[in-house]
């Protein structure tokens, strides 16, 4: 996704706070938008050998552009201290640590306050700060929740703070959202490209995206044909494991597959791309 530009962005940043302009600028239903590159939360992923780590990090700065106001000067629309929800709405991950040092596992954390970046800076025991939504800026408020997936994948974190008249306002953040193409079969013999990832063995791409795209029950047959050998190759569920029965062993990206259904009604096969 592009990102907005700076001037977009800034504007949008320190005009959050009033949560309806927010939702009507954006067209957000019920309060929600989504956030992914263009929003006030940003996400930050340490990838390691056994796994990873994100971040989910909120950013705000009030009408004014400030996070501290100065000395003497008060803010109409204060986002200090704000309290920020998160919770992990899909994807493997349970959050691990929070800004506000909250080290209990759990697939949610409420009320996790703002802080000053430049307050922190300064302070005997920092937490981590991540860069501004605008480059440049010296002070911004943040929150954020720490997230442990030990079998790296997509994750979905919604994350709310308080609206206008007792209210509250959404924004949900995707990191690495698999995006899916539907494919329509019907009773008896189906002729398909394959539209997913490259070399998926038969048996794998069967399940689609899981639940219940998974169509392996309702297959009784796959072929395909081989340029180089000038044959037909075919893989049987039923027959998965029996030596010798299937020599269809990987699908390949762009071709076509004959797809036999048992029916005796038609079945949506939802497939990773």
């Amino acid at each position: 996704m592009n990102r907005l530009p700076a001037s977009v962005r800034a504007a949008f940043l320190i005009s959050f706070a009033v949560a309806a302009g927010v939702a009507a600028a954006l067209g957000a239903p019920a309060g929600t938008t989504r956030a992914d590159d263009d929003g006030p939360v940003s996400l930050h992923v340490e990838q390691l050998e056994s796994g990873q780590f994100v971040y989910a990090v909120f950013h705000a700065l009030d009408r004014d552009g400030f996070c501290k106001p100065p000395a003497g000067a008060v803010s109409l629309h204060p986002v200090l201290d704000m309290p920020v929800d998160f919770v992990i709405e899909a994807g493997e991950g349970v959050i691990i640590d929070t800004s506000n040092r909250d080290t209990t596992p759990g697939r949610s954390k409420t009320a996790v306050p703002t802080f000053s970046t430049a307050v922190n800076s300064g302070a005997a025991i920092q937490v981590a700060t991540f860069p501004p939504l605008v480059e440049g800026l010296a002070d911004e408020c943040q929150a954020w929740v720490k997230i442990s997936q030990s079998i790296p994948g997509p994750l979905r974190v919604l994350v709310t703070v308080p609206g206008e008249n007792g209210g509250k306002v959404g924004f949900i953040a995707d990191l690495g959202r698999t995006t899916t193409v539907d494919v329509a079969l019907e009773f008896r013999w189906n002729l398909v490209t394959w539209p997913g990832e490259d070399g998926v063995p038969p048996a794998g791409a069967l399940t689609g995206a899981g639940g219940d795209s998974d169509i392996t029950s309702k297959v009784t047959a796959l072929y395909g044909w081989d340029a180089a050998t000038q044959s037909w190759h075919a893989y049987f569920p039923s027959g998965a494991g029996v030596p010798g029965a299937n020599n269809l062993t990987a699908l390949k990206a762009g071709t076509a597959y004959w797809v036999a259904i048992s029916g005796p009604g038609s079945v949506r096969w939802s497939i990773p791309n």
